[in-house]
């Protein structure tokens, strides 16, 4: 039986974490094609939400941060290290399951383990020091983009499971508060009429209402802002324009459902979704990776023209010496010759 060093090696873990990978994406491509497969089979229409995704991907998610603290511990840290660190993000993910400190079971589950993923990818950003730029720019854009994927995760795991929704009837100057949230819209104006070109008996091509609002956080002034709920005559179908505002550990969502112009209500739909920030700067930082990677890869190619640049003309010049010195002898033997034969016509 073989030994747990000799098992928990860096080629076996990226084999793990290949298969993971490789698994991981054929559940997501069986969710995306289902629907397809039964509107052509039976012609019916289903929807798959968020929820089939997440309780299909958990485990194999999980996997895959395990298995990237013990790829970047283990060359670097040790085998030892690796596994400390890795328990303590097994451990820290068991007390928060039990304890429950917040209220979603994936998010203590998931946590603790990405922390540790933070760690070690922060470990290995810090300590990798090569003698090149090239070097330098592939270990570092390497980890960024696993910094990215951490910070990825994170921002899917609380978004998907942490996020707030309601939805209310507001009257034209009264104030919907939504307590859960922690906010409340107070609505300030509302305007009907319709815009466009004239299309068929109307006036124009749109009926149009317009909300301004003013939003409250926890009591105090926040923000201000305006939505609109569209009825196209022409295509016959409603459309809105929404609120959004992007903050650094949350994100606020505001759209109209319906507006009544006669009695001069809205229903508003609000959601608050946290952590969209970690989501959005983890997407930007592996695409900075990658650039970092493809900036290290033309490096080495102008480096390598440069080197068979210089040994094509070192190669002349030593050719050119050669042949220089072939000459040379060629003529020091003619010259030889003559004196040898004027010598013997002396004679």
């Amino acid at each position: 039986m073989k030994k747990l060093s000799d098992v928990l090696t860096v080629r076996n873990t990226m084999l793990a974490t290949v298969s993971v990978l490789v698994l991981l994406s054929a559940l997501i491509a069986m969710g995306l094609l289902t629907p397809f497969i039964i509107r052509i089979s039976t012609g019916e229409e289903i929807l798959l939400d968020a929820a089939y995704f997440n309780l299909r991907a958990a485990l194999p998610t999980l996997a895959l941060v395990i298995l990237l603290i013990l790829c970047l511990l283990i060359g670097s840290a040790g085998k030892k290290e690796s596994l400390i660190v890795l328990g303590l993000g097994v451990a820290g993910s068991i007390l928060s399951v039990v304890f429950s400190p917040i209220s979603s079971l994936p998010v203590n589950l998931s946590f603790p383990l990405l922390a540790a993923a933070f760690f070690a990818v922060m470990y290995r950003l810090l300590s990798s020091k090569e003698k090149t730029l090239k070097g330098n720019l592939r270990k570092t854009g390497s980890h960024i983009i696993h910094l990215g994927v951490v910070l990825l995760l994170i921002g899917i795991i609380f978004s998907t499971n942490m996020k707030l929704e309601d939805s209310a009837v507001v009257p034209l100057g009264e104030v919907g508060t939504f307590k859960s949230m922690g906010y409340s819209i107070h609505i300030t104006n509302i305007t009907s009429g319709t815009e466009g070109t004239p299309y068929g008996g109307y006036s124009g091509s749109a009926y149009v209402s317009t909300i301004d609002f003013d939003v409250y956080k926890w009591g105090q002034p926040f923000d201000s802002g305006q939505i609109r709920y569209i009825s196209d005559f022409k295509w016959q179908q409603s459309y809105t324009e929404t609120y959004i505002h992007r903050g650094l550990l949350e994100e606020l969502f505001v759209a109209p459902k319906s507006v009544d112009s006669q009695a001069q209500t809205v229903e508003l739909y609000i959601r608050k979704v946290p952590f969209m920030t970690s989501l959005w700067g983890g997407f930007y930082l592996m695409v900075l990776g990658i650039l970092m990677l493809f900036l290290s890869d033309s490096l080495a190619g102008e480096k390598a023209s440069c080197g068979d640049g210089l040994s094509g003309i070192k190669s002349s010049e030593r050719g050119y010496r050669i042949n220089g010195s072939k000459n040379e002898n060629k003529s020091g033997n003619k010259s030889e010759g003559k004196k040898k034969r004027l010598s013997k016509k002396h004679v």
